[in-house]
Parts: C-alpha cells; sequence; structure tokens
C-alpha cells in the first residue's frame, strides 16, 4: 500500500534562502517548457497541413525530449539552476508531462503558466538523493549553497554536512516491526504505525501560509485488521455534515462561518497596505507590511481548513475502523455551488473531501464502498415501505411518509435508504 506522511520543517533563514529558489527554478523551467511546448506543437501542427506525408520532419512535443534540449542549453543560458538539485529539473518537466497528458484524457483543463505568489510552491526528491534521520533531512545542495552564500572557504568539507539538514518537527511514523524503538511518551506511541516493510519512494518539499512542509511518500506491508461485519449508510449534508444509518452523527463545525468576521478584519488590513505598479512594466511592488499582513491572512485560512480537515479524518477513521459495507450517495457538488444562497455553506461542509478521505480509508482498512447515483431517491423514498414521495423540500426537515405513517427525521431516512442500497449491493455481488 502507498500512502505519505507531511511532516513540519523546521528551517532557518539560510534554508528557507535555498527552499525558496528551489521553489523559483521549478517554476520557471516549468514555464519555459510550457511556451517550448506550444511552439513546437504550432510548427508540427503547421507542418502537418501544409507539407506532403513524405516530407515531414517534425514529430510532436514530449516532456523527455524538452527535458534533453533544455540540459544541452543549460550550462550556457542558465547556469544559475546548477546551485539548486538536479531533481528540481526533472521534477518540472515530469510534472509538465502530466499536465498535458491529464489534459489530452480530459481530467484537467488545458496547462498554464505558473505565477510567482499565485502556484503552489514545491518541488520534488527522489528516494536516492536524500538522507533521512530521526528527526532531520539532508537535502542535495544544501550545506554547497549555504557555504557559497557566505562566500567560506575553509572547512566546507566538515560544514556541508551539518548545514545542509534540516529539522523536522516529527519522525517518519512509518516503522518496520524490528527497528521500532519503544517511545517514552503516549503520543508518539500512539501515532506510531509497525508494519512488515517500509519502502521511501520519494519527498514533496511545499510551502503553506510561510510554513514548510516535507511529505514522504512510503510503500508499506502490514497486516490487514479483520473487516467488521456492520453495514451502514452515511448522508453528508450542510444541516448536519454527514449522519449514518446507525444513529452517529457529525455535526457541522461552520468552521468559515464562526471566523468569517476575523478573517474580514484581517482582509480589510491587507487591503490597505501599500502597493505602487509601475506603469512602464506593470510590475507591482509591496511593501513589507503587506507581505507581513498577507501572511497573516494565509494562516488564518490555514487554521479554518485544519479545524475541517481534522474533524473529518477523525469521523472517516471511525467509520472505516468499524464498519466493512458503506454506502455513500453521488453529489452534484458544482450544481450545489451553483446556487447563490448555498454556496458558502456547501463550500463550509467540504462534503466531497468527507467523502474522499472516506472512500481512501474504507478500501485501506479492507472494507467495501458502494455510491449511489446521484439520481437514487434517497431523500423521497421511505426507509420503511419504499414509498417514493414527488417533492421534498429542503425546508422540510422531517420525512412522513403518506403510504405507512413513518415519521423520521429527513437526514436519518436518506442515511438508512443508503445502507439497504449498500445491502443490496452486497447481495448482488456474492449471489
Amino acid at each position: 500500500m502507498k500512502t505519505a506522511h507531511r511532516i513540519r520543517m523546521n528551517p532557518t533563514p539560510e534554508h528557507v534562502e535555498y527552499l525558496k529558489r528551489a521553489c523559483g527554478t521549478r517554476r520557471f523551467i516549468y514555464n519555459w517548457g510550457r511556451e517550448q511546448w506550444e511552439k513546437q506543437y504550432q510548427a508540427y501542427t503547421l507542418e502537418q497541413e501544409t507539407v506532403p506525408e513524405e516530407h515531414r520532419v517534425l514529430t510532436p512535443p514530449n516532456a523527455l525530449a524538452l527535458k534533453k534540449q533544455f540540459n544541452a542549453i543549460r550550462a550556457e543560458a542558465y547556469p544559475w539552476t546548477y546551485e539548486v538539485t538536479k531533481c528540481v529539473v526533472e521534477g518540472a518537466f515530469d510534472d509538465l508531462g502530466k499536465a498535458y497528458s491529464n489534459f489530452f484524457a480530459g481530467r484537467a483543463a488545458y496547462p498554464k503558466y505558473k505565477k510567482k505568489g499565485k502556484s503552489h510552491e514545491s518541488f520534488y526528491l527522489s528516494n536516492d538523493k536524500f538522507t533521512l534521520g530521526s528527526h532531520w533531512i539532508a537535502i542535495p545542495g544544501l550545506g554547497r549553497f549555504i557555504l557559497d552564500q557566505r562566500k567560506q572557504e575553509k572547512n566546507r568539507g566538515k560544514l556541508r554536512r551539518k548545514l545542509g539538514t534540516v529539522n523536522l518537527s516529527e519522525k517518519l511514523r512509518f516503522v518496520e516491526l524490528g527497528k521500532a524503538s519503544a517511545p517514552r511518551k503516549k503520543r508518539p506511541r500512539r501515532k506510531q504505525v509497525l508494519c512488515e516493510k517500509v519502502t521511501i519512494l520519494g519527498a514533496t518539499m511545499s510551502c503553506e501560509a510561510d510554513h514548510w512542509y516535507l511529505s514522504i511518500q512510503v510503500e508499506i506491508k502490514k497486516p490487514l485488521p479483520p473487516t467488521p461485519v456492520p453495514v451502514v449508510g452515511v448522508d453528508v449534508g450542510v444541516k448536519q455534515a454527514a449522519v449514518v444509518s446507525d444513529g452517529r452523527v457529525l455535526e457541522n463545525q461552520k468552521p468559515l462561518a464562526c471566523h468569517l468576521n476575523k478573517l474580514g478584519k484581517l482582509q480589510r488590513q491587507l487591503s490597505r497596505k501599500q502597493k505602487t505598479k509601475d506603469p512602464h512594466t506593470g510590475k507591482t511592488t509591496f511593501s513589507k507590511n503587506y507581505q507581513k499582513q498577507r501572511v497573516k491572512v494565509a494562516r488564518k485560512h490555514q487554521h479554518i481548513a485544519n479545524i475541517r480537515r481534522d474533524v473529518q479524518h477523525k469521523f472517516t477513521t471511525e467509520l472505516a475502523r468499524t464498519c466493512g459495507t458503506i454506502g455513500v450517495e453521488d453529489l452534484n457538488l458544482l450544481g450545489m455551488m451553483a446556487n447563490r444562497k448555498l454556496s458558502r455553506a456547501v463550500a463550509d461542509a467540504a462534503m466531497g473531501q468527507l467523502l474522499q478521505f472516506l472512500k481512501t480509508k474504507v478500501a485501506n482498512a479492507g472494507g467495501e464502498i458502494f455510491i449511489a447515483s446521484r439520481w437514487f431517491p434517497s431523500t423521497k423514498q421511505c426507509s420503511c415501505c419504499k414509498h417514493v414521495k414527488k417533492r421534498m423540500p429542503l425546508k422540510h426537515r422531517t420525512y412522513e411518509c403518506l403510504m405507512c405513517g413513518l415519521v423520521i427525521e429527513r437526514d436519518l431516512n436518506a442515511a438508512l435508504n443508503l445502507a439497504w442500497f449498500a445491502t443490496e449491493q452486497l447481495r448482488h455481488l456474492r449471489a
């Protein structure tokens, strides 16, 4: 099974300078590759339209050919790219190839240029280019970069290793059985995951709200726990984030609504900070106070997202551990977001994120999840006699069956119908 562990980094200002330069180099190479892709594709298309087939020589662009082209001119045209690890260059072209592959497969929009301050800042390290310790990671090229910035010539060999390591807030939680040490505190013991085999596949370093994170991708092998028997249905919504057919309820924490006033105040303060735009170049220069306030706004957004993510992780983990088969409903989230009166509440509930967590964790726990079509009448159908109503407006929070007289809470009725759907699907699957 492939998974990842995201760890907060504690870099020094010198480390941050290298990490920012690596992200900037990756962004520049990605934009260079996209520009060359456009030019070569236009030339290829023109040749296909105007030149006879026997005289055509051009081929469609691809990421591997662009990487070879860049490496041929790299030393002369872009020597500053050698200041960071070569994984930055390889990762940029890999991302470019995946972006175009996803576009041609219909999974994503057409690739756009990455802009500083707008795009997600990150870069990838292959598993053979870094060393992971207990609470540290050695990044290739970091020590040499710091020594070059200091212009230090003596004792470079001794200092390179020491300066090239960055402290981590915690150690990797996936541990092999024979190498596991006994944690002294309860929290590390609870977070430790014992595995038969752990293989590190790579690492990604990223910046979020001016904090740096290390995401370590690993492949682990561990015995699956016994699959629980219960079959339940889960109905997600806005008033209550999730209702389980066995009676469990996840209340909607509404983190955005609770912090909206504070967030609005921070954004108003940001709008008053100084920024100037050069009329000749069109480049906008931001003051230092603007940058400080921007970080405050970003961290408030991160705080809101972390509250939502923490609650959903705990709820979905408990469901995956206690339920063997789960029925959920496919939702038209884009259609729900189009309703201007409900769009903020729908976004705050993050129903898509909750369902994605549930799908991943149930699969890893060895259970099964069945997804009902968005046209399945989970809300209109009676969970007792299966009678289907013609209409069930959102303002009616209680379901009253006209046939059997059942009176039940609306979301619980939908969860029971989804549990019945999962049971039927399981019966057909095992028949």
